[in-house]
């Protein structure tokens, strides 16, 4: 499914108070992201070992975005690891940072993206302004902190603040917040601290439909676990379903008329696509997820349209009945939605995007302009091999561990311009993941399994 990374725009306003925001990037007083010089940060001498939830409203049009805090709530114990706090790779078009006030140190940073940075892309967004729930979670600090959000500016990419909060941890708004929901196991590779700990939502099932809803759930395992190099690492990723019912059976589709009232209001039609499925409750998944220790979301729609969708860091989503390409279909998002693997799919005399300007290396691991080709994956292509790499019959009629690594124009639902690793993938034609693919999934596995 087509995923729209945000261009970010950069025209806040100045905020008051403890929640304050940067001025328009045409101004002096931008403060350019600094890069964490100490990655490694003690644990247990910042954190409480809890898990804090920081809520809030993302709002804006095409051109401007403005930060509204909401709340924050105290959920269970933290389910990521105790070591790799600092996010290193630079993934995403937005990032947040905690900083212990009384070192003034930043102790966890990670990247995401979000479904109002695509929103902006769309010619709603062009006539109105609107706003999002979005929600960010972290270890807890013992210590007085502040957030900081960034977003990459559309012309130099590089990460800008946008919006600062400085909180106190003996704030008695912080809402203790407990799980509601029934945890079932799916998968249990290892500890919770050294495993990628997923957790599958449903929406759309009824409360007769829990089984249907489990056998969906092992439909996804098996899926997952059927591609490289997921296969070899079933021992450092732990899947867990939360069995939360839906008032109604099945999923909304605004374009044929037909609504459903389901549990997280998941829907098709998103931003006037027919196939992408998403949910603009951002919140509300949170709310149902806490009811598992997780680090990656997973929605399953009880629906056999197919359609589905994934944002890095953020949640992937997908139809869960027979649409004849149902497992491929949860690999291909689960890969946008660990660790932003862009689509390789080209459109046909699409040569410009503001998604992907000229000039600029894309943040995506597997799609490059080679820009900055050096730090992607030049370094696997054998000298032999031309660049650009030709794709004709004869190579596709060959087995997948013959063609070589190379750069085959056309990514990024562009014909020119930009290059992709392999000539057929995971994330262009549903096929196997590609050597660049796999040992970027397995980098970042290593990162945090550490």
């Amino acid at each position: 499914m087509k995923k729209v990374y945000t261009i970010l725009s950069l025209a806040l306003l100045m905020a008051t108070g403890c929640a304050t925001q940067t001025k328009n990037s045409e101004q002096s007083n931008v403060t350019i992201l600094q890069e964490v010089k100490e990655s490694k940060i003690d644990f247990d001498k910042y954190f409480t070992g809890k898990t804090l939830r920081f809520d809030f409203h993302h709002a804006g049009n095409s051109t401007t975005e403005t930060y509204y805090y909401d709340c924050m709530k105290m959920e269970g114990d933290w389910a990521g690891s105790k070591k790799a706090l600092i996010n290193p790779f630079g993934y995403g078009e937005q990032l947040f940072r905690i900083i212990d006030n009384k070192e003034n140190k930043v102790i966890y940073q990670n990247n995401y993206c979000t479904l109002f940075n695509e929103w902006q892309t769309t010619a709603e967004a062009e006539k109105t302004s609107r706003s999002y729930p979005e929600s960010v979670i972290f270890p807890c600090p013992k210590n007085d902190f502040t957030i900081e959000i960034y977003a990459r500016n559309k012309t130099s990419k590089l990460f800008e603040k946008q919006y600062s909060y400085n909180a106190s941890i003996n704030d008695y708004n912080i809402t203790p917040f407990a799980a509601e929901y029934e945890c079932v196991d799916i998968h249990i590779g290892g500890s919770i601290e050294n495993s990628l700990d997923i957790v599958l939502l449903p929406d759309g099932f009824t409360a007769e439909e829990k089984e249907k809803f489990l056998a969906s759930c092992q439909a996804w395992q098996d899926a997952l676990f059927g591609y490289s190099p997921f296969d070899n690492n079933k021992q450092r990723i732990n899947i867990r379903a939360v069995w939360a019912p839906s008032a109604e059976s099945g999923i909304s589709i605004p374009g044929k008329g037909e609504w459903k009232k389901t549990l997280l209001d998941c829907r098709f039609y998103t931003f006037g696509s027919e196939r992408y499925q998403m949910t603009t409750e951002f919140q509300k998944v949170r709310d149902v997820a806490s009811s598992a220790p997780y680090e990656s979301i997973f929605i399953l729609t009880n629906s056999d349209k197919y359609g589905g969708g994934g944002i890095y860091n953020y949640y992937g989503l997908g139809s869960a009945g027979k649409t004849g390409k149902t497992g491929e279909v949860y690999v291909h998002e689960f890969g946008h939605s660990l660790m932003g693997l862009g689509d390789e799919y080209v459109e046909k005399g699409n040569t410009v995007s503001a998604l992907y300007p000229a000039g600029k290396e894309p943040w995506e691991a597997n799609l490059t302009t080679f820009t900055d080709f050096d730090r992607k994956w030049k370094g696997m292509i054998k000298e032999t091999t031309p660049v650009p790499t030709p794709v004709n019959d004869s190579l596709l009629a060959l087995p997948d561990t013959q063609w070589p690594i190379g750069a085959y124009e056309g990514g990024g639902y562009l014909e020119k311009g930009i290059y992709r690793p392999w000539p057929k993938c995971m994330m262009n034609q549903l096929y196997n993941f590609c050597p660049v693919c796999q040992e970027a999934i397995v980098k970042y596995l290593d990162y945090i399994c550490e």
